[in-house]
């Protein structure tokens, strides 16, 4: 089989609209059967061809086909395939709208992701950064709570009484577990870790995270009354 019947194969055994990101696709299936070049050429012909599109750089699919023409993925379900089952999680003003936090929307979306094959991947307004996570439920839990926390201070029009009720909800599925591998790969400054920690204090949730801080040191954070008893 020619390589490019051989590669257009892989993208015929997916559903039409599916991303498929061309360097993990040759680093799987194809480095040892062709020089990246070659792949790299094949794959060009088959966009030449029209019989995939472009995405993003190094984003390719079989677009979707209406009577109004060929369809590229949508936002939504760029950001769907990157978060979908424990692949990631969205983050920004995507994840503070859904937990009703604020209702300012913005263009942008970020998500945090294991899929993308280098470390920032932008698909139109769409932002994925990559961390190896296995995005459980705990993980993303963890995500958002830390997320909430660090950027709590830089939400437009924040709701607080929302933002407590979901601190709140997440601080009763703390995990130490989870914390660590989010901590170990996320690496959130301290200030984050001690503002999580107060949290967790004011909710009598036990944790050890007094031992990735200094007693020393006055972190910058707000009091408890303000998030909380001000709500």
């Amino acid at each position: 089989m020619k390589k490019r019947e051989s590669i257009l194969e892989e993208f015929n055994k997916l559903p039409r609209g599916t991303l498929v990101m061309t360097g993990k696709l040759y680093r799987e299936k194809y480095s040892s059967l062709m020089s990246e070049a070659a792949f790299a050429q094949a794959v060009s012909r088959l966009y030449r061809s029209g019989e995939i599109e472009r995405v993003s750089k190094g984003v390719y699919c079989r677009p979707k086909k209406t009577q109004f023409g060929k369809i590229l993925p949508s936002e939504r379900e760029i950001i769907e395939w990157f978060t979908e089952g424990d692949s990631g999680v969205v983050v920004g003003y995507g994840l503070y709208n859904l937990l009703g936090v604020t209702t300012q929307i913005s263009k942008k979306q970020m998500v945090y992701s294991s899929l993308p094959d280098e470390q920032l991947k932008q698909i139109g307004n769409v932002t994925i950064r990559k961390y190896d996570l296995e995005y459980t439920h705990e993980i993303k839990s963890m995500i958002q709570m830390m997320e909430l926390l660090h950027h709590y201070k830089e939400i437009q029009d924040i709701n607080v009484s929302a933002l407590s009720r979901c601190t709140a909800k997440l601080a009763g599925e703390y995990s130490e577990e989870a914390f660590e591998a989010v901590q170990g790969s996320i690496c959130y400054p301290k200030w984050t870790v001690a503002f999580l920690r107060e949290v967790l204090n004011y909710h009598n949730i036990p944790n050890n995270l007094g031992m990735h801080l200094s007693a020393l040191t006055n972190y910058p954070i707000p009091k408890m009354e303000e998030l909380y008893e001000t709500a």
